[in-house]
């Protein structure tokens, strides 16, 4: 049983290590960009208009209950609130962009837990989740967290994202959040890191890679958070910077990286989402 449960791990694990990848890449189903093309699929004014609409139909909701509104702007809801609004912003997602996404047991065999739509159909060229984490750039501390962690990102400018909801990983995101909060107001999605997301787009660390059966339906791609972004919507982005964003070591302020997935086709209610792993730029 531990040595099935090993194994399990390490299939999981495995498409998050550099030299197993490097030694397997031949062999494996990838999504590769021309030197001539951007990595992107939607423009970032896409993106952006995308998530200000579907954080301001949250908002919209969760300002309709005060004592709510009261207990969110100090971050003191408790479990049995946090579901509510959880299934709450579930039905804002339905009826804002016309579909649910939610983790369940991967339809893979063995494949853990997995990202699926539960509800609705997901057009083409849409966002449709978003990679959560604590964000790492080069010589930021992450060795520790990153042992035994299939949950790391790695961006093409080489920033990390640390998508791990358990353990170190979450006491870390958690204490960046409490740090750079302005007063009693957030400025970023604190309950990632529980099974009840209130952002529910923030489940995209559990999307399973693609394989011959199950090909890549969506896509990762890289957006930076402008500063213009409305300050009141920023406590529904589910990422923050390890060292703080007020600054950077030249004095310029640290725009927060969000990675979002993005759909390569139409997909049914029912179909898991998978992404590829591994995309080569040239």
């Amino acid at each position: 049983m531990i040595l099935k449960t090993l194994r399990n791990k390490w299939k999981q694990y495995r498409y998050r290590l550099v030299p197993w990848i490097a030694l397997n890449l031949k062999d494996r189903r990838m999504r590769s960009v021309a030197p001539n093309e951007n990595d992107q699929i939607l423009p970032d004014v896409e993106v952006e208009k995308f998530l200000v609409n579907f954080f301001e139909n949250i908002e919209n909701e969760r300002s309709s209950s005060v004592k709510t509104s009261e207990l969110w702007k100090s971050h003191q809801l408790t479990k049995e609130e946090q579901y509510i609004h959880h299934k709450n912003n579930l039905r804002v997602m339905e009826n804002c962009v016309g579909f649910v996404i939610e983790r369940k047991p991967s339809i893979i065999p063995g494949g853990g837990t997995g990202v699926l739509v539960t509800k609705g159909q997901v057009p083409e060229g849409t966002v449709v989740s978003m990679y959560p984490g604590t964000l790492y750039r080069a010589g930021e501390p992450i060795l520790l967290q990153s042992l035994a962690n299939p949950f790391i990102f790695r961006c093409i400018d080489r920033v990390l994202i640390d998508g791990n909801d358990k353990n170190i990983s979450k006491y870390i995101y958690k204490s960046c959040g409490q740090r750079d909060r302005h007063g009693p107001y957030l400025t970023c999605d604190l309950t990632w890191v529980t099974q009840n997301p209130v952002n529910p787009l923030a489940v995209g660390q559990y999307v399973n890679n693609q394989s011959k059966q199950f090909p890549a339906n969506v896509a990762y791609q890289e957006f930076d958070i402008p500063m213009e972004f409305p300050f009141h919507l920023r406590k529904y982005i589910p990422n923050i910077n390890y060292t703080s964003s007020i600054q950077d070591s030249l004095g310029h302020h640290r725009l927060t990286r969000v990675v979002v997935l993005v759909s390569l086709r139409k997909i049914e209610q029912g179909e898991e989402l998978f992404s590829s792993y591994f995309t080569v730029v040239h």
